[in-house]
């Protein structure tokens, strides 16, 4: 009685350790790993078994943690004492994950549910790299005189079906420089298509375009401000960028 009573305390109790297969990846990849639960000095029963993707954002000065997507990995299961038990996993990431940051990181989080126990769980940290369209984009910036000094989650609860978006911000250094203050870059990326948002602004003045277009036809889906434009969008972004007074649509 006294060893399960020292165990429901969480001395002794079932301990997990989640082994990946890799830890850098892009939205879209596939994740691969497997939970490693050791038992502790009497049986126990684990209700549940889930991960879940963790991405932290900036509210009001302080960082959130904000589960972005959970997998459930097993219902009941007993945990014999001093018994392994290992459950392998795979899951595809999310499109729409965040690029992770040093100041906001993306962990997995494995969260094991023990009946009378205290719930062990373990982080690991992962690495989200933005999408090869993005990396493209990004580039393009940079090539036309700016440069990415900020990249920050931030929060806004309007923003569904997570209440943060990702801001990249540049400062000119190139024929932009004492003619732009900054220049905003938001990203919407999912399996269908990109959003991208951009604000330049300038003293007092906040220049906004607006451009969408689809993964699986992007010449012919191109909308800017709404209107269909048919270009290439990485063409229509390099006319844009390299128009400095931005009158070229």
């Amino acid at each position: 009685m006294l060893r399960k009573w020292i165990t429901s305390a969480g001395f002794g109790s079932a301990s997990v350790d989640t082994i990946l297969a890799d830890n850098r990846f892009f939205p879209g990849d596939v994740l691969k790993g497997e939970v490693v639960i050791r038992g502790g000095n009497t049986d126990q029963d684990i209700s549940k078994i889930e991960l879940a993707l963790v991405v932290q954002y900036n509210k009001g000065g302080k960082k959130v943690s904000h589960i972005f997507k959970k997998f459930p990995l097993s219902d009941a299961v007993m945990i014999e004492a001093e018994q392994t038990k290992r459950v392998p996993f795979q899951f595809r990431i999310p499109a729409e994950i965040p690029m992770s940051e040093g100041r906001f990181p993306i962990f997995l989080k494995t969260m094991l549910d023990i009946k009378l126990g205290v719930a062990p769980t373990d982080s690991d940290r992962i690495h989200i790299y933005p999408s090869p369209i993005i990396q493209k984009i990004l580039r393009e910036i940079e090539e036309a005189g700016f440069l990415l000094y900020k990249i920050s989650n931030e929060y806004d609860s309007e923003v569904k079906p997570h209440p943060f978006y990702q801001m990249f911000q540049f400062k000119p250094i190139g024929s932009f420089h004492g003619y732009v203050d900054d220049f905003l870059v938001i990203f919407t990326y999912d399996e269908i298509g990109l959003h991208m948002e951009i604000e330049m602004i300038r003293t007092a003045k906040v220049l906004t375009s607006q451009l969408y277009w689809e993964h699986s036809n992007p010449e012919s889906t191109l909308q800017l401000n709404g209107q269909a434009v048919p270009d290439d969008p990485l063409h229509k972004i390099r006319k844009m960028l390299r128009s400095r007074n931005r009158k070229e649509k």
